[in-house]
């Protein structure tokens, strides 16, 4: 029997209500960022809707008040704050609707540096994974982020760029075949030592790098962030985790209730989502060059490859067309490659491409030319 499907959206989804998502954490050694949404609809195509004009202060037990900046899209933040001599700490918002929110205060942690940052060969890619030990065994609730960094080339190498009307010959700055690009991870990392009788992660797993993603392919590398946590932090990212990264079987975790240490002054039922914490973040970061990765990593250009850049051909002659003509060429978003030769050094025209072909930066959305200070002259 065959029957139309109609789609069907429950009052709870299509009516969702436009919550508070606080995402960041009380970063007692260096910068605080905090981030503010709302929660939109399952159909809604927007990734996120941020929250603009609040006002966002972090208090601690001795009744001293730090007040964020507004960056824009949601983004709040303070430089690093004072707060070696308090032991408790919250985050206080104020919306632009004069609606007030705050976290419970939390106790400020001290968070152990890295110890190492190491890697395995699983499969055709690279295993990371950090270790870390505390001490004093005070802590034993742990969690990570990322950023990673690699670097990549353009198809063509080319040492013309067109400035003025005219081609010139590239200075070290224009120079625009090798980029580097960053990206972040987005899983939940944390980890635990509450069972054992130190405080100590040995190897905990971050992230995996295939050499099929072409990271690996001339230089990589990743910066991990360590915090510390409290017990109810652990277990509020815990269960975080089972309820985004762990469904799709019966045998997965199923979703359960989940609430942070934020709320709503004014009103307790009002859910808020986040969770905020208080503590420094240490740091580490690795770097492997081509030449040091126990893999065959061939040359790796992201697409287009040779596939996507067959050369065109732009002559001198006619003369008095050729300004024009070059002029079209990059007004299409093409880019010179090389110069062409007839017999002897007689130069007949330019070699051309399309501009992505030729110029990293328009390869991968987010790349950059300008090698990072902390990038090693040689890998």
């Amino acid at each position: 029997m065959w029957a139309c499907k109609k789609p069907f959206s429950p009052d709870v989804v299509t009516n969702a209500p436009n919550y508070l998502v606080v995402e960041g954490v009380i970063n007692t050694g260096d910068t605080t960022t905090i981030k503010l949404s709302r929660t939109t609809q399952l159909a809604d195509t927007a990734k996120s809707k941020t929250e603009l004009g609040a006002a966002i202060y972090i208090d601690d037990n001795l009744n001293n008040h730090y007040l964020l900046t507004e960056q824009g899209n949601g983004i709040y933040r303070i430089s690093k704050v004072d707060l070696h001599a308090a032991q408790t700490c919250r985050l206080h918002i104020i919306t632009s609707d004069k609606k007030e929110y705050a976290s419970d205060m939390v106790e400020i942690d001290n968070t152990p540096p890295i110890d190492s940052i190491s890697y395995s060969v699983v499969n055709n890619g690279l295993q990371f994974a950090v270790s870390t030990h505390d001490a004093t065994n005070k802590v034993k609730y742990f969690r990570w982020d990322f950023t990673e960094t690699w670097e990549y080339g353009s198809y063509y190498n080319s040492r013309y760029i067109y400035k003025n009307g005219s081609i010139n010959y590239m200075t070290p700055d224009d120079y625009d075949n090798i980029c580097w690009i960053n990206g972040t991870g987005n899983q939940i990392l944390v980890g635990s030592a509450e069972n054992l009788s130190q405080s100590v992660i040995n190897k905990q797993l971050i992230t995996y790098v295939d050499e099929a993603t072409g990271k690996l392919a001339l230089g990589y590398s990743i910066l991990i962030k360590q915090y510390a946590l409290t017990k109810a932090a652990y277990e509020y990212w815990q269960k975080l985790k089972k309820n985004t990264e762990q469904l799709g079987s019966i045998f997965d975790a199923q979703p359960s209730d989940l609430k942070g240490n934020l709320h709503n002054l004014a009103d307790a039922n009002e859910p808020v989502m986040g969770y905020i914490s208080a503590s420094n973040q240490t740091s580490k970061r690795f770097i492997i060059g081509h030449n040091s990765i126990p893999l065959y990593t061939p040359n790796y250009y992201p697409p287009p490859n040779e596939y996507g850049c067959v050369p065109g051909y732009l002559p001198f002659d006619p003369l008095s067309t050729f300004n024009d003509r070059l002029a079209r060429l990059y007004t299409h978003g093409d880019s010179v490659i090389y110069t062409t030769y007839g017999s002897g050094p007689v130069t007949l025209g330019y070699a051309y491409a399309a501009g992505n072909c030729v110029d990293c930066r328009l390869k991968m959305k987010g790349g950059y030319n300008k090698k990072p200070g902390y990038w090693p002259d040689l890998l």
